[in-house]
């Protein structure tokens, strides 16, 4: 019996109980491991051996793909030559690159996650990645590979070398599922072996420290849309990618509500803030002074885009040099309002709900309440 995409999606991420094979036709079969990780492969002899050629993974090699593989394989059987040997040697000789990975993994898959996340992969691979690797990728051994995750730690630090190595992965794995490789030492490399994990912060930026970071920022000479943006950090404890893709369509100016998309959220949910009056005051002003020609209400220098975290980075360690601060960053102001609230007795659904954080246990499934009025009195 031939297979079937209904018989494949039934089957896929499926637990099973053992492995086993489901054959196709003309050689072809797909072997279920015991997670349900679908593997398409080619059964044949050759040289009087019994071999196996793996296609690539569903469903990122299709059912019909694969099939229209065979034809090329058996012209390679009955001209004596290895379908094994031959397709490695084709990708070879196409060099196959790093590069040429990457790019069908962004077209293929970041280009679905969020907006933040296909920035991030963007900015990560153009910086450390793209265009600094002439070996085919297949043939990048384990040892380069160490070198170039060593080479990203001492250049910058541990924490960036360990989420490249985790981005690479990702996108390896994308590769070999796709059929674009078949195989690359890099996935044998255990996260724990390169770099370390960011630490779990503990800095509360105190409401004296914050006058301090505003006062600073008052003296500044910068971009103005830089300042306000920390400011507005400090104000409402959202998160600083939320306020840089902040758009007027997201603004009830009237209301004074400011509405988050799923689509740019951390969690995937809507997220509904009150708009406290000195927060009113900074988006008023870059409304003002850039809505007539940028959607976004905190724009780059080229109008054309959001402004960037390196931006406000950049800013931000200034600031703290400036006043000889203990260092922080604008994340850190998320903190300080639950620490804030907390101490002035505000209940921590609400702060929860100012920070833009999923409620937990029933709230979560049967709660969709905002708590508007209760978040503008925490607020002000």
């Amino acid at each position: 019996m031939s297979l079937s995409n209904a018989k494949l999606k039934s089957l896929l991420n499926k637990p099973q109980e053992k492995r086993f094979e489901l054959s196709d036709r003309d050689g072809l079969s797909v072997r279920v491991s015991i997670t349900g990780t679908l593997t398409f492969q080619y059964r044949f002899r050759f040289k009087g051996k019994a071999k196996r050629l793996s296609l690539g993974q569903y469903p990122g090699v299709t059912l019909s793909q694969c099939r229209q593989k065979i034809p090329e394989i058996k012209q390679y059987l009955q001209e004596g030559k290895d379908p094994i040997a031959e397709l490695k040697r084709k990708r070879f000789d196409n060099k196959i690159m790093i590069d040429d990975c990457i790019k069908a993994f962004m077209e293929r898959h970041v280009v679905r996650l969020s907006p933040k996340t296909q920035y991030l992969y963007k900015y990560t691979f153009n910086k450390h990645v793209l265009g600094k690797c002439e070996i085919p990728a297949e043939e990048i051994t384990m040892s380069e590979w160490f070198e170039f995750f060593d080479r990203i730690e001492d250049q910058h630090s541990s924490i960036t070398a360990r989420d490249m190595l985790v981005r690479m992965k990702t996108c390896m794995r994308f590769a070999i599922k796709r059929g674009i490789i078949e195989s690359t030492p890099l996935l044998s490399i255990a996260t724990k072996d390169i770099g370390s994990n960011s630490a779990i912060g503990e800095r509360v930026v105190s409401p004296e420290e914050i006058r301090t970071v505003w006062r600073e920022l008052d003296k500044s000479k910068c971009y103005p849309t830089t300042a306000n943006s920390i400011k507005l950090a400090s104000l409402t404890g959202a998160r600083l990618g939320e306020i840089r893709h902040m758009k007027k369509d997201h603004l009830d100016l009237k209301n004074k509500i400011w509405t988050v998309p799923k689509e740019i959220s951390k969690t995937r949910k809507t997220i509904v803030r009150p708009i406290a009056p000195e927060a009113f005051k900074i988006i008023k002003w870059q409304l003002d002074t850039f809505g007539e020609i940028t959607d976004y209400v905190f724009p780059s220098g080229s109008y054309k885009k959001q402004i960037s975290p390196q931006t406000i980075n950049k800013l931000s360690r200034h600031v703290v040099a400036r006043a000889k601060m203990a260092p922080w960053s604008s994340h850190d102001f998320r903190r300080s309002l639950s620490t804030i609230l907390s101490s002035k007795g505000v209940e921590l659904h609400v702060s929860e709900k100012m920070l833009g954080h999923n409620l937990g246990g029933i709230l979560a499934v049967y709660n969709k309440h905002h708590w508007i009025e209760e978040q503008r009195a925490a607020y002000e």
